[in-house]
């Protein structure tokens, strides 16, 4: 019997031990749930941030209230170029943020030395300082790649790198130039205020090219060989003061697009752009534009100030689809009724003079009078065909070496002298009309009263000097004084004229009759 009670005693405590368990569990998991609910998490990701005190900051600004006053920013936390390769070679987590860190050492991440494991996740760099060369070369990383207010105090150098997502410097510093070479960007690759002495950017392939300048100057931006969709390079608060640039063998899908850049020199050998290459206000080339074996579909140059082209310009083999130079209203000037009238009474061909500026290449000139061909300007393609008529026979007696080709030259350019001033060409039916009537009234002097006598006494008809030169010069007319009459047995001379005059108005109404209807354009 006293065993049988001491069994139950030891059931009913057992029995009150779970059942008190259970209550502390439930207590500690309605707990829990409180706790998250007021705390939630920011993503469903979190990024690996190496800087506690970059993590502290950006807790401080989401939490922070806009009006309150910004805190001061911490000390650079230090941190070697081995962790720092660590932390890349070790994050497991969909990004990498390294904040707010003074990396010392040179960080060189060489696939060509020894292997390197792909990098997956998204790299940030930001308010970073590398106090050594940084040297990345043929690494592939899996997202984008960002540096953000970053300092490298001697080189930073990414070549043959390929990015799937976007790759971004954003008021990056380097102590020399920034390089972006043999490399692959899925994404677009975006510039923004960088602080070099310049840019090499050679043999990119990208989605987008944008580079947007700040005050600094550079020495020189180099993008030769690069293929993209569009390239953009601009300066948004201030004119950019560039030595170089050089665009050579650079092939575009889309645009080209240059705004508020003063350039010493422009080297474009080779440039491909498949639709727009425009030069928006205030841009400027001073010293030399190299656009020889260029393809351009569409260029266009507007001018805000007085138009300004470089001192020398090379356009051979370059072909264009048309060419736009224009003068615009001023950035940010109120359009005043006196500039807005200026603007429109300035008749001046601006792409010719483009033309005229640059070393004599044919072609250029016909796709040009072409193109205004298409836009209904007629005038202008015409007064574009007079130039070059008269540019190709200036360089071609100025190119002559021998005395031979100096002979054949001189001869040319006779022919082609008496050519526009006697028969415009075959464009202009001005100039024909001109001496056709100088050469009517030359007649009326010539042929005067006392030397001409009638071929039939009985004829009524007297004699007109003006209306006889005019009757021989035009004999569809045939006004009838040139069968009453005729010059005198002594005035053979005038017998030779009065042939002369008949066939040169039957050249001269020809060539005027061809200029009016166009046939011999």
């Amino acid at each position: 019997m006293p065993a049988r009670s001491m069994c139950d005693c030891f059931r009913l405590f057992r029995d009150a031990a779970g059942v008190t368990l259970l209550c502390l569990a439930t207590v500690c998991l309605a707990q829990s749930a409180r706790e998250k609910s007021a705390h939630p998490r920011r993503a469903s990701v979190q990024p690996n941030e190496v800087s506690g005190a970059a993590a502290s900051a950006e807790v401080s600004e989401q939490s922070g209230s806009a009006n309150a006053p910004p805190r001061p920013a911490s000390a650079p936390t230090p941190m070697s170029s081995a962790e720092l390769a660590s932390e890349l070679s070790g994050v497991k987590d969909n990004s990498l943020l390294i904040a707010n860190k003074n990396i010392n050492g040179p960080l060189i991440l060489d696939a060509t030395q020894r292997p390197i494991t792909p990098i997956t996740f998204k790299v940030e760099f930001r308010d970073c300082e590398f106090t050594d060369d940084v040297v990345v070369r043929k690494v592939d990383f899996g997202q984008s790649v960002t540096f953000q207010r970053v300092k490298f105090d001697k080189q930073l150098n990414l070549e043959r790198i390929h990015v799937k997502g976007d790759l971004q410097l954003e008021n990056v510093q380097a102590g020399g130039l920034i390089k972006l070479n043999q490399s692959q960007v899925d994404g677009d690759v975006r510039i923004k205020d960088p602080a070099a002495t310049g840019l090499q950017v050679e043999t990119l392939t990208a989605n987008n090219l944008i580079v947007s300048l700040g005050k600094s100057s550079f020495s020189t931006l180099d993008f030769v060989h690069l293929t993209a969709g569009r390239l953009s390079l601009s300066a948004a608060s201030a004119i950019a003061e560039i030595n170089q640039l050089d665009l050579s063998n650079v092939s575009l899908k889309e645009t080209l697009v240059l705004q508020n850049l003063d350039v010493q020199g422009v080297t474009a050998e080779g440039l491909t752009v498949a639709k727009h290459m425009m030069f928006l206000p205030a841009t400027t080339i001073r010293k030399r534009l190299d656009l020889s074996s260029a393809e351009i579909a569409g260029f266009e140059w507007r001018f805000a100030e007085p138009v300004q082209f470089p001192e020398k310009l090379n356009i051979n083999g370059a072909v264009f689809g048309s060419i736009v130079i224009v003068r615009v209203p001023s950035i940010g000037a109120a359009k005043s009724a006196n500039e807005a009238s200026g603007l429109r009474a300035d008749r001046t061909d601006y792409g010719l003079a483009f033309l005229e500026r640059a070393e004599y290449y044919e072609p250029a000139y016909s796709l040009y009078e072409s193109s205004l061909k298409t836009r209904g300007q007629s005038d202008k393609a015409d007064a574009v065909y007079f130039a070059m008529r008269d540019r190709r026979r200036y360089t071609e007696f100025r190119d002559a070496s021998t005395h031979w080709q100096k002979t054949v030259a001189g001869f040319n350019y006779v022919i082609g002298f008496g050519h526009k001033w006697l028969f415009g060409y075959g464009r202009e039916w001005v100039y024909p009309l001109i001496w056709s009537v100088l050469f009517v009234i030359a007649g009326a002097f010539i042929f005067r009263t006392e030397r001409m006598q009638k071929v039939d006494e009985e004829s009524p008809r007297s004699f007109s000097p003006i209306w006889y030169s005019l009757d021989i010069f035009v004999p569809v007319l045939s006004l009838g004084i040139a069968k009453d009459w005729h010059p005198r047995q002594e005035h053979r001379l005038l017998q030779f004229y009065s042939k002369f005059l008949s066939l040169i108005g039957l050249i001269f109404i020809s060539a005027m009759i061809g200029a009016l209807t166009g046939s011999l354009k």
